[in-house]
């Protein structure tokens, strides 16, 4: 029985694939030691928040390096003229991109159930009204229970017969019937669970006193999640597009394609879930005195007056007026808090003063 005729290799840039994955990497890093930094000039503490994108972007820097390797090795980038579904394409190199594939699929779960973490604890300490932590209390249990399930299902899709997944396309066939269900069900609520993360912060914004130049500005911070979005749907295309071309697409190109576009979507995420809080450094750094004389201009409120400041339930007190807590309410900088400096007293406190520290000493 001959073979489907081949359909054009893409991803066959060798160089392209090492540059596009490095700049990722670099783009990432930076925002990650930006949010850092941003911590240590408003003195402020780090949460949980903090550390979980920080092992994300450990766990993204093994990703890069293993894209790397791949196409120094020629397991990546280098069409091998055969579909994955051909008995003759079953090769060192071919199994070497198979390895490489699992690594990614399974470190890239993690990676991703990481970073949607740290963008709910983010809103856990941004935002303390209690029904809205209740929420968020299942919806990080349901984050916590996707990425462990889907790992799992990673580890377990041949079931005992691992080395199918390496062998003869019709061992995979055999013992390995459940993987395509098993992705697609994976792209799907990746696109859905980052989606309604997007959307859990608007309902709380549009709730707050403020007027609509910061209404504007809070949302507009926000929204660069939609970038996590789009890069969640861009991979379920690839991934969809991948399976159903099993018998026409080249196996190395069909591979590297996931892998990038896997690789693509854990930096995106990493950048988007640090945009919130690079506000305030990126407001010492840029022009924003030019972007408030434009929105100006558009009509965009820009009426500095009291009702700027956020709401007191995100404004937490400061030292100062601790010992005015009511009781039993915890104190804020005492023991089993979220350190001893106060660190829920957040960004969100940063936003409303960043541009006027542009001009003078004023601390929170």
């Amino acid at each position: 029985m001959s073979q489907p005729q081949l359909s054009p290799p893409e991803y066959d840039s060798p160089g392209g694939l090492i540059a596009g994955s490095v700049i990722m990497w670099i783009v990432s890093t930076l925002c990650v030691g930006l949010r850092f930094y941003s911590k240590r000039w408003k003195r402020q503490g780090y949460i949980m928040a903090d550390w979980l994108i920080l092992v994300a972007a450990v766990f993204a820097t093994g990703m890069t390096v293993m894209e790397i390797y791949g196409v120094k090795e020629q397991a990546l980038g280098y069409p091998l003229g055969a579909s994955i579904e051909d008995p003759k394409a079953v090769n060192g190199r071919l199994n070497k991109a198979k390895h490489i594939e699992l690594s990614f699929l399974l470190l890239g779960i993690a990676t991703l159930g990481l970073i949607k973490l740290s963008v709910c604890f983010l809103f856990w300490h941004l935002f303390a009204r209690v029904v809205f932590r209740r929420f968020l209390m299942v919806w990080i249990a349901l984050i916590v229970v996707w990425t462990l399930s889907f790992v799992l299902a990673g580890l377990l899709e041949c079931g005992s017969h691992l080395k199918a997944l390496f062998g003869q396309p019709q061992a995979y066939l055999d013992h390995c019937g459940s993987a395509i269900p098993t992705g697609y069900a994976m792209v799907g609520s990746d696109v859905a669970t980052d989606f309604i993360t997007l959307l859990i912060p608007i309902p709380v914004i549009f709730s707050m006193k403020m007027d609509r130049r910061t209404r504007f500005l809070t949302l507009l911070t926000f929204m660069i999640g939609a970038l996590s979005v789009g890069a969640s749907i861009a991979k379920a295309y690839i991934y969809i597009k991948a399976s159903l071309g099993l018998w026409t697409s080249d196996a190395i190109s069909m591979l590297t394609g996931l892998s990038i576009w896997n690789l693509a979507e854990v930096h995106i995420g990493i950048v988007a879930a640090c945009g919130p809080t690079l506000r305030p450094i990126l407001a010492r750094i840029l022009p924003t005195e030019s972007i408030l004389s434009l929105m100006s201009l558009l009509g965009v409120s820009s009426n500095t007056s009291k009702q700027n400041e956020l709401p007191s339930f995100v404004k937490m007190p400061d030292a100062d007026s601790v010992e005015q807590l009511q009781p039993g309410v915890e104190k804020v900088g005492s023991k089993g808090a979220d350190g001893p400096r106060g660190v829920r007293q957040y960004e969100m406190e940063s936003w409303n003063d960043a541009e006027s520290e542009r001009r003078g000493p004023n601390r929170v």
